[in-house]
């Protein structure tokens, strides 16, 4: 059974997570962010947020990991996520031991949206000096450093950005694309789509919630005609605004399977 806790606004859920993870085991106990984007807008999202939000998706795509409690509000909860079935195709699984070529690896990387720096800093980059390779996934705090002895992998472990020094060995782990921007070639899916099996859904102040999914759909229908107005031709080339962001109907019927519990 999977739990999702759908609170009013971003410091209640925050409050919230930060009560629910003190006295269950960390790794059970996921908080989903916003981007903080506007719809339709070209700021880059915050890059924190983004690397939350991979993580949660990367946590519930793997069928083996114990039943999940995700924590979210309803302006995380309204952008919708690349669908399920992408983040699974879209995934690399890494281990020690596996043969890994470098040119394989660099065509991977580069497909799932990663850019090749010198030194990585931030989550999408990644460097190879040698048989080092270094990836800042999308899905982890740190970045990992890949060693690789011909072509395989002779070990893995996550570094600090600031010296360099390392932090933890790994005998494996999963390389996630750059979610945010598959976005743009892949179908969208709502949050719940992933939280499969039995759900319970934990909700505080629906109406409010309700309200504010109603006012993010008008925003980006505003956001949407103001975009087709100002340049047709660009607009075709984003997504409709329901296609996008998650509305009171669709999220009433994706609950109609699951537990709700009011609070």
């Amino acid at each position: 059974t999977h739990h999702l806790a759908l609170l009013p606004d971003h410091e209640t859920a925050a409050y919230f997570f930060n009560d629910v993870e003190a006295f269950l085991p960390r790794e059970s106990v996921l908080f989903f962010p916003s981007t903080g984007s506007a719809p339709y807008s070209e700021t880059d999202p915050d890059s924190s947020a983004l690397l939350l939000r991979a993580e949660v998706l990367d946590q519930l795509s793997q069928k083996s990991k114990q039943p999940q409690i995700v924590v979210t509000y309803p302006e995380a909860l309204a952008e919708k996520v690349i669908n399920r079935q992408s983040v699974e195709q879209n995934t690399l699984e890494v281990a020690v031991g596996q043969t890994l070529s470098i040119d394989f690896l660099f065509e991977v990387l580069v497909e799932y949206g990663f850019d090749r720096v010198d030194f990585v800093y931030e989550p999408g980059q990644f460097s190879i000096r040698g048989g080092i390779i270094d990836v800042f996934s999308f899905s982890n705090d740190y970045p990992y450093r890949i060693e690789l002895f011909g072509d395989e992998v002779e070990s893995i472990r996550t570094f600090d950005v600031e010296n360099q020094l390392s932090l933890e060995n790994f005998k494996q782990f999963r390389l996630l694309p750059n979610v945010q921007r598959q976005l743009a070639l892949e179908k969208r899916a709502s949050l719940i789509s992933y939280l499969e099996g039995n759900l319970h859904v934990w909700i505080s102040d629906f109406q409010i919630i309700q309200e504010k999914l109603e006012s993010i759909q008008e925003k980006a229908l505003e956001a949407w005609e103001k975009l087709g107005q100002s340049n047709p031709g660009e607009v075709r080339q984003w997504p409709i605004p329901t296609e996008c962001y998650e509305s009171v109907n669709s999220l009433g019927q994706e609950l109609e399977r699951a537990a709700l519990v009011y609070f």
